[in-house]
């Protein structure tokens, strides 16, 4: 696993700092126990009393422990794509797909995520590209033939979703409901779209502002786009 050299720089500064400031900040909270009834905790002062030479080496190794678990963390959490020009595969947290390229009618980006369109103008999936390049991504899905697209085609079939507005039904108002609930979360995100999209519903956020349009051929009994008046 490569670690960006920035995020090294910062992680080394951090743990530097980190055993310069402990013992003075150690020290001061122990004067500010001192002053009151509370017992002060060990661990205090035996941070208060470490001279520089020992503070700065185990500030730096609680740093570098610190950061690599963070870097596990964004790794694990990160996405991994595979592009051919008969398939994508992806991987993103504990998930894994294969789209095949017949599946595949837009992609276009949508902040930090890579929207995927089915020929039903349905999500088949979103995923998150945080931290990926937006241009080296387009440039590689167009070299192997994708039809990728610099915003959403559907852009004026929006409409802002309230809970109970009318021109959805009981049902979809508790899919987007539970999607609203866990799109913070890459996995549990997902899985709530998979939900809307056999309910033939796209669903989005700007701010805090949901909003949703029908799929093509898909009716719930009124116009596709009665939600987006």
């Amino acid at each position: 696993m490569a670690i960006p050299l920035g995020f090294g720089l910062a992680v080394l500064i951090s743990a530097v700092g980190l055993g310069l400031g402990g013992p003075v900040l150690a020290a001061w909270l122990v004067d500010m126990f001192d002053l009151s009834p509370l017992p002060t905790p060990g661990v205090l002062q035996v941070v208060a009393g470490l001279p520089w030479a020992w503070s700065i080496p185990i500030g730096a190794l609680l740093g570098v422990v610190g950061g690599v678990l963070l870097a596990l963390n964004i790794e694990s959490e990160g996405l991994r794509l595979t592009v051919a020009t008969d398939h994508i595969e992806y991987r993103q947290e504990d998930r894994e797909g294969w789209i095949e390229r017949t599946d595949v009618a837009t992609m276009y980006p949508d902040g930090h995520y890579v929207v995927v369109l089915d020929p039903r103008e349905r999500i088949r999936v979103r995923l998150n590209a945080d931290g990926v390049s937006r241009s080296a991504l387009a440039s590689t899905m167009r070299e192997h033939g994708y039809p990728w697209l610099d915003q959403d085609p559907f852009e004026g079939d929006y409409a802002r979703w309230v809970d109970g507005k009318p021109g959805f039904t009981s049902g979809e108002h508790r899919l987007i409901r539970e999607w609203r609930r866990k799109r913070r979360k890459n996995t549990g995100r997902m899985e709530a779209e998979e939900a809307l999209r056999e309910a033939g519903l796209v669903v989005r956020c700007r701010g805090e502002r949901v909003e949703a349009r029908r799929a093509g051929g898909v009716s719930d009994g009124t116009d596709r786009r009665s939600a987006a008046s």
